[in-house]
């Protein structure tokens, strides 16, 4: 029962992390480049995020669907870390 409160917590807070973040990060830009306005291979992350998610419904991948999820909260969470370090200096 515990570990079923703690994933599905997990989902909950990792998922909302990882699409608020996509959808900034695919958001337009503010730099005056010739890059595209909307930068939509962020969502990417979120892409694989829903895919982990998925795969644990089923038993025999639960595991492995868990690790999914952990590698885009993971990137972000690694991401946002380093722009703090930045802005320390």
């Amino acid at each position: 029962m515990i570990k079923k409160i703690i994933r599905h917590s997990w989902n909950v807070i990792s998922g909302l992390f990882v699409l608020l973040l996509s959808l900034w990060l695919s958001g337009p830009g503010i730099a005056e480049t010739d890059t595209p306005q909307y930068r939509w291979y962020f969502m990417l992350w979120f892409v694989l995020w829903t895919v982990g998610f998925v795969l644990q419904f089923r038993p025999r991948t639960k595991w492995f669907g868990l690790f999914i999820t952990f590698v885009p909260t993971l990137y972000y969470f690694i991401s946002i870390l380093k722009a703090f370090e930045v802005i320390s200096y």
